[in-house]
């Protein structure tokens, strides 16, 4: 039996019925972890912690998501969304990017 497991189970379980304390007992938890994760993967403190609320605003929102997943730890389906959403704002960053450069290039290019 696994302490951390059987904590994350009781946890998730106070999640599903909306208990505000169970999301504060989830955050003091995994914050520091989670917001490394992300300041390591973007380099941006800002997004970092925008990734880190995204990642608790999930959790809170869809506590049912993680009974779906089949890894054995809450924290490895946290770091694994923090990853997600980490990924998901670096693509949106370059697809805007490339856009925006796009449009320069049209606009500078264009011939009548």
């Amino acid at each position: 039996m696994n302490i951390r497991h059987d904590l994350d189970s009781t946890i998730l379980t106070r999640l599903l019925h909306k208990d505000s304390s169970a999301l504060k007992q989830m955050v003091d938890s995994y914050s520091t972890l989670l917001y490394q994760v992300a300041l390591r993967i973007t380099g941006d403190k800002r997004v970092a912690e925008q990734v880190l609320c995204e990642v608790f605003r999930d959790l809170w929102e869809n506590p049912n998501q993680y009974t779906k997943i089949k890894d054995k730890f809450l924290s490895s389906y946290l770091i694994k969304l923090c990853k997600l959403k980490c990924v998901d704002r670096e693509e949106i960053h370059i697809t805007r990017l490339l856009s925006k450069k796009s449009k320069n290039y049209v606009a500078n290019n264009a011939t009548i």
